[in-house]
């Protein structure tokens, strides 16, 4: 049986920060679920790894998928990095209320503390609402000892940048760059396989028992980093047709589709999987004579062995193609 185009069950988790609207809406949940803020489309993270859930291997995780074809689905530059391993987690999030002041560690951290990859992530934004805004580095360059001191006198957010945003901005987050999400965005994250998250600042926020949740003051300060921090906006036009790349590091390539009509997209070459995550209109991806049908804010990973695929839509087609 050749491998195909697969798309997962999706792990819905809910937030303190969720219940938006958007996100039920658009992945078409009924009944709705009241705190949803994240949908994880493909993931490995243990405990919660991905599903299969069309086709002749529905039913098996990716794990599993994994061992029975390793080189065909991962690829081969993937198995030379990081073995039988897949190496991304793949998300929608959407925030009712601001996430959290929060901050990654690298891989030496995470491995050293958590026996984890660390967190290089990018985002695209989906849907903003007009007066949200996004947390992302200092202002001014700053020290541990000063920003110890707005901590703990609860003026830390004075120190950040808040940048207003619109769709289609995109924003790479290395680790150690403070960063939150605002309410009212709505987007698509691509990160390395990896849950470490140290916590800063959660505006006092308590759950419905009346517990904070935990920060992680000692290990944000360790990592953060203090140099001023502006520009970060990716610099590329949205609607120009074609390819444009958004993002290129050792932990992944992310490129921007826009076209209407028929597109072929070269998988093999890169010798990776290749991840294409749906932020616009519907679409249709054909492979090997087969129709699968791409919604709204739907993903699906294309094995490293399939040569082509033909992506065609008769609207505006916005698409993140991600590999190694």
């Amino acid at each position: 049986m050749k491998l195909y185009p697969l798309s997962f069950k999706p792990i819905f988790k809910e937030k303190i920060w969720g219940g938006g609207e958007e996100l039920n809406a658009i992945k078409n949940i009924e009944p709705p679920i009241s705190q949803l803020g994240e949908s994880w489309e493909i993931s490995v993270v243990e405990n919660d790894v991905s599903v299969v859930n069309t086709g002749a291997y529905s039913g098996l995780d990716l794990n599993e998928l994994i061992e029975k074809f390793p080189l065909e689905l991962l690829g081969k530059k993937v198995i030379e990095l990081h073995g039988k391993q897949f190496p991304l987690l793949i998300k929608y999030i959407n925030a009712a209320q601001d996430l959290s002041i929060q901050v990654h560690p690298d891989d030496s951290v995470a491995m050293k503390k958590h026996n984890s990859f660390g967190k290089t992530e990018m985002w695209y934004i989906m849907d903003a609402q007009p007066d949200s805004r996004l947390i992302l580095g200092f202002k001014e360059e700053s020290n541990k000892d000063a920003f110890a001191k707005a901590i703990s006198e609860n003026t830390v957010m004075n120190l950040f940048n808040q940048i207003k945003v619109k769709e289609g901005d995109s924003f790479f987050i290395k680790p150690g760059l403070i960063h939150a999400i605002g309410a009212g965005i709505t987007l698509a994250e691509i990160q390395q396989s990896s849950d470490i998250t140290y916590r800063v600042y959660d505006f006092d926020r308590r759950d419905h028992l009346g517990n904070a949740r935990e920060l992680h003051i000692e290990d944000s300060i360790e990592v953060s980093d203090y140099q001023e921090s502006h520009n970060h906006v990716i610099d590329y036009n949205p609607i120009q047709s074609g390819k444009q790349n958004l993002a290129t590091n050792q932990y992944f390539t992310t490129d921007y589709l826009f076209f209407k009509g028929c597109k072929r997209i070269a998988v093999n070459t890169h010798q990776s999987f290749m991840v294409l995550m749906n932020v616009g209109e519907s679409c249709d991806v054909f492979c090997n004579g087969v129709n699968h049908k791409l919604e709204p804010a739907q993903t699906i990973l294309i094995p490293a062995a399939v040569l082509y695929i033909l992506v065609k839509s008769s609207n505006e087609a916005k698409l993140l193609s991600v590999h190694l």
